[in-house]
């Protein structure tokens, strides 16, 4: 997103957010997305764009790049659990050495220990000089009593981003709706936070008995999690345990795969009971009433800050027939946002509104930072046609391809395999996670892939990527101008190998253009000695594998070479782990291109290009963003 004024030069934004298959997490990044489209042309004089930007990734050569950092929100103030404590203290070593003011925007705050080492790194780091300003959503006396030294920090009192989720998507509830939605959290999440008598048998018992109850009282109910594969593996248990486990279509609703699927699936509901926070926050922001089993202090934060501290039931309290009882008045009551509501979700906007104001402009003012002069749609390849939504990767899939396209990529890779029947399809091997990720039931494949048309039918991540042939691909890339393709075949058996090779034969016969634009890697001296052989005279490519597999089977630098200069192969190709500078100088004395498989961050594809590398695959990288910046 941009916003173009005059005098002053851009500058870019990191929006730090946590990726993973909670989709309260990427529900808690769009909407502070959309706070920053709100707040920014307000507030801002100059060019601005802002980054997505993976917590996870480590990525320092991108946050260098960076003129402020916004950690979009959720509970990072903690050290007990998912590392956060480390990635805090990582970005903010480099935005304190680059001096790139940070703010964190509606943060949770979960403990403080003045012995735990993990804590006392959190704390250092929150007090460097780059920490401008932190908005707490829950506890922020614990943040300001314990964490805080330094007085020229901002800190404030706000609310969660996700109040805004009906805006920011633009879906509202469904009325009429006689659906109650079960929320289901994983089962060990009560123990991990100190409540170890509720154990797995209790909350197996009390979704059974809460089903009963919904049912009494003349409601239909479904199943729902956020998405995270543990809380969806215990929620077949409950389905298992209710007698509904053959009736999942209509008891448990899809596992969301984006951020707005659990939007739209919580706004088909009257009402919901639920243990995640942010299945509690959607519903209120959509008018859905809602009840909240307590196994953390944030639920009883969340309850009292938006004026119904009743509807959030600590686990003494777990009873099915008083918790549908407060459920049932809830419905009636429906759900209303007190004054304070709305003077926390001003306070919210206002205050990254002061830091990008404050801060931002100061850093239009500084020179242009020095932009390295790289032609990246010659150096970078979307990987299995490119991922999606910083999370999703392998899926080959044809419309993700054409977005990567419009980004900037002109060369893909793709995975292609056969079918039992035949047919050639674009799939990252027959494995038990290409089954899931499909949707199919790996047991049944266990003598032979699927055929033709089943596959075709599939959809990656629970139905929302589709699947593709090669002939579809082909027709793709043969309409791309300047677009060019690598061909990964696998390792596939000699009476499949020569399947393969027949029919990449005829289709390429059928498509004049195509051939030019294929490059074949193939991972075997006998089957590079079959392509040599095939009817149509294919550019190949030759893989290198680890360092580890290389030395356990002798494969040295020399012999690949020796390899490819019998067979006038020009490429080579190597996953990251095979990566090593000698390697590079080598194959390159005799003229042969190197493409290695697959850096997600800038930091690694630097670190690529610098040792010699010709071309880097990538999933997530965009090149349009490395334009910009």
């Amino acid at each position: 997103m941009k916003k173009k004024k005059e005098n002053l030069r851009r500058i870019t934004i990191l929006l730090v957010e946590i990726v993973n298959r909670n989709l309260g997490d990427n529900v808690i990044a769009d909407n502070a997305e959309y706070i920053l489209t709100k707040v920014l042309p307000k507030y801002i004089k100059q060019d601005y764009i802002v980054y997505h930007y993976n917590i996870y990734k480590e990525d320092y050569a991108l946050l260098q790049r960076a003129d402020l950092i916004v950690f979009a929100g959720g509970g990072l103030i903690k050290y007990k659990q998912e590392f956060f404590y480390h990635y805090i203290s990582e970005i903010l070593q480099v935005a304190e050495k680059q001096q790139i003011p940070v703010y964190f925007n509606c943060v949770g705050v979960e403990g403080y220990e003045e012995e735990d080492e993990r804590c006392q790194r959190l704390k250092n780091s929150l007090n460097y000089s780059c920490v401008k300003g932190i908005s707490v959503r829950d506890d922020v006396v614990t943040l300001k009593k314990c964490y805080i030294q330094r007085k020229d920090i901002r800190v404030t009192k706000v609310i969660d981003p996700a109040v805004l989720t009906s805006e920011a998507y633009g879906i509202v509830k469904e009325e009429h709706s006689k659906v109650i939605g079960l929320g289901i959290i994983r089962d060990q999440v009560f123990a991990d936070n100190g409540i170890e008598w509720v154990d797995k048998e209790m909350e197996l018992k009390l979704w059974c008995e809460l089903i009963s109850e919904i049912e009494k009282a003349g409601y239909e109910w479904q199943l729902f999690t956020n998405g995270r594969i543990q809380d969806h593996t215990f929620a077949l248990e409950v389905l298992k345990a209710s007698g509904r486990a053959n009736e999942a279509k209509r008891y448990f609703a899809k596992r969301p795969i984006l951020a707005k699927d659990l939007v739209k699936i919580i706004s088909g509901y009257t009402g919901i009971i639920a243990g995640r926070l942010h299945s509690n926050i959607i519903a209120y922001a959509l008018k859905v009433p809602g009840i909240g089993l307590v196994w953390n202090d944030k639920l009883l934060f969340w309850g009292k800050r938006i004026g119904y501290p009743e509807r959030f039931i600590r686990p003494e309290q777990f009873n099915a027939t008083s918790m549908i009882e407060v459920l049932l008045k809830g419905l009636k009551e429906g759900v209303k946002k007190t004054p304070g509501v709305w003077f926390w979700e001003k306070r919210m906007q206002y205050e990254l509104a002061y830091f990008i104001k404050t801060y931002g402009i100061k850093a239009a003012m500084l020179p242009k930072k020095e932009k390295k002069n790289v032609k990246w749609k010659e150096k970078l390849l979307a990987s299995a046609l490119g991922g999606a939504e910083l999370r999703y990767v392998n899926m080959n899939n044809l419309a993700v391809m054409k977005e990567k396209y419009k980004e900037g990529f002109r060369k893909f890779e793709a995975d292609i395999r056969l079918t039992s029947d035949g047919s050639l399809v674009c799939v990252n091997g027959w494995s038990p996670q290409t089954y899931e990720r499909l949707g199919l039931n790996a047991k049944d494949y266990e003598s032979e892939p699927p055929t033709y048309d089943v596959f075709i039918k599939c959809k990656c991540y629970e139905g929302v990527y589709e699947t593709a042939d090669f002939a579809q691909l082909s027709d793709c890339i043969e309409n791309m101008k300047g677009a060019t393709l690598i061909l990964d075949i696998g390792k596939p058996s000699k009476m499949v190998l020569g399947q393969m090779i027949s029919e990449l034969c005829r289709i390429c016969a059928e498509r004049e253009r195509l051939v030019k634009k294929l490059l074949i890697r193939v991972q075997s001296k006998y089957v590079l000695e079959q392509f040599v052989k095939a009817d149509i005279k294919f550019c190949l490519a030759y893989y290198m594998p680890t360092q580890e597999v290389c030395e356990e089977k002798g494969i040295t630098s020399s012999k690949v070479v020796a390899l490819c200069k019998k067979y006038k192969v020009k490429w080579v190709t190597m996953p990251k782990e095979a990566l090593r500078k000698e390697v590079v100088e080598e194959l390159h004395g005799f003229n042969i291109k190197i493409c290695v498989f697959s850096f997600n961050t800038l930091t690694g594809i630097e670190e690529a290009l610098d040792m010699g590398v010709d071309l880097v695959g990538t999933h997530h990288i965009s090149i349009k963003m490395l334009r910009e910046l």
